[in-house]
């Protein structure tokens, strides 16, 4: 897609984000996104390899799977997952809005090439990725180091 802009909604992949704070702000450092997940879109397992990230969720509730463990959270709850990790989550309301900041700006990159522009602050994707978007992204987790394992290995 491009370069992206801050407080412009996109979708990408199962979520509307939002652009808070860019790694261009940071000296390449931290990104900071507003995300609304959708249920049933949520991420597969998957690792970043060189960043962590805070969850911090907003609105509504989830299970973070991190390796073996399972946390529960919810409207103010923090969840941190290190980089290296085995990790996704499980809505278990229909949305979830949360800011996820990240210590380095590999996923910042990713996002960057999938995701494209919402037509409204309240679109949410409806549709789970297309096998290109699959595709385009195990070919940038192998640039930027985010590793989706096959689902027999992820837990």
């Amino acid at each position: 897609m491009g370069q992206l802009r801050k407080q412009e909604n996109y979708l990408f992949m199962g979520a509307r984000i939002k652009p808070l704070l860019l790694s261009e702000e940071t000296g390449g450092n931290f990104s900071v996104f507003e995300f609304t997940e959708v249920q049933g879109l949520e991420p597969p397992f998957h690792i970043h390899e060189n960043e962590d990230e805070i969850w911090r969720v907003v609105e509504g509730e989830a299970t973070f799977h991190l390796e073996n463990k399972r946390m529960d959270a919810g409207p103010g709850d923090t969840v941190f997952v290190p980089k290296g990790k085995l990790h996704t989550f499980r809505l278990k309301t229909k949305t979830m809005t949360a800011i996820l900041s990240l210590t380095a700006t590999d996923f910042e990159n990713i996002v960057s090439e999938i995701a494209v522009p919402a037509q409204s602050a309240e679109e949410i994707p409806t549709e789970p990725p297309t096998k290109e978007q699959l595709s385009k992204l195990l070919e940038l987790g192998n640039k930027y180091g985010l590793t989706i394992p096959p689902p027999e290995h992820a837990g």
